[in-house]
């Protein structure tokens, strides 16, 4: 168990440059400044700027606004408009406290990570670990991501990937942040290799599958109903690895004020051998896990932009 920030084996890493500090990122700074006192302010005032930030978000976010409708429509059509219109709005609450809490991940110590995120391990996940056996925690996009993943590196390291920013400063600080417990973070463009590698040797695998990356290498399987472009690379991974498949959540729980990180139960009889249905068994682990509570998943994320063939665009 891991006590204290760890150099990260290998893997994708980011470093602090002078030209960081040039005039244009003095915005930047600035900003992670703010948080950085936000972070120190008695925890109502701290919530309260969450509130004023998921408004904001709201009111400026007219494009995520259409986004999440479409979304909470296609996968939700027994609700009524006000049940969706809710949903959506509890959601940009969350997206806001979620913000403003990224310090607690950047400057956090290991004691107030400890605290204020919690693991919520259904699968024995830390059991396995205990014992060197692996497991993918494969992980549905939510505002609570992050901080989730942060709290299992806390606990057994691990490996992950993630999609660069184009703000430098941004991608060192986040980088710098998720790998601080000695997780190994790779880009996407280094491919799974360097993740199988590392579950083979007895590590937690943090991998994100419910992103629409486009048509190309991809089937589509049921999600909540509705046909989504989905990458089948899960059965492979646990072909290659002998590592189980434990769907996983972030969340915020709102009246609580604490993160968690629930992993459910494993995957049984996973993989089939076949693509479309290990998709499809994925996809409704995640949705049974969404389902606990829909406002805490990134609903503003374009999941159905891929159509099948002959079906309308639905953004």
């Amino acid at each position: 168990m891991t006590d204290t920030a760890v150099q990260a084996p290998e893997g994708y890493r980011t470093h602090f440059e002078w030209a960081m500090l040039h005039p244009r990122y003095w915005g930047t700074w600035l900003g992670i400044a703010l948080l950085w006192v936000i972070m120190w302010l008695p925890r109502p005032v701290g919530r309260g700027v969450g509130r004023a930030v998921g408004w904001l978000a709201w009111v400026t976010g007219g494009r995520r606004r259409h986004v999440g409708r479409v979304n909470l429509r296609l996968c939700f059509p027994e609700w009524s408009e006000e049940q969706r219109e809710q949903v959506l709005r509890e959601h940009f609450r969350i997206v806001g406290q979620c913000f403003v809490d990224y310090p607690l991940l950047w400057f956090g110590s290991h004691r107030r990570h400890r605290a204020r995120i919690q693991l919520v391990d259904e699968a024995g996940v830390l059991e396995m670990q205990s014992q060197g056996q692996p497991a993918i925690i494969c992980a549905a996009h939510a505002p609570a991501l992050d901080f989730g993943g942060l709290r299992l590196s806390l606990e057994c390291g691990g490996v992950s990937f993630a999609k660069p920013m184009k703000n430098p400063i941004i991608e060192w600080i986040n980088t710098r942040s998720r790998s601080q417990y000695g997780a190994a973070m790779f880009a996407r463009d280094q491919g799974l290799r360097p993740a199988i590698r590392h579950t083979r040797q007895g590590k937690v695998f943090y991998y994100l599958a419910d992103e629409d990356l486009g048509p190309a290498h991809t089937v589509f399987a049921p999600f909540f109903g509705v046909p989504k472009a989905t990458i089948p690379a899960l059965g492979r991974l646990v072909r290659l690895t002998g590592a189980p498949v434990v769907p996983s959540m972030g969340f915020y729980r709102i009246d609580e004020d604490r993160y968690e990180l629930v992993m459910a139960e494993p995957l049984a009889d996973f993989p089939t051998g076949d693509d479309v249905q290990d998709a499809a068994r994925m996809n409704a682990a995640l949705e049974a896990l969404i389902r606990r509570d829909p406002a805490q998943y990134l609903w503003t994320l374009r999941f159905f932009k891929t159509r099948p063939r002959g079906e309308p665009k639905v953004y």
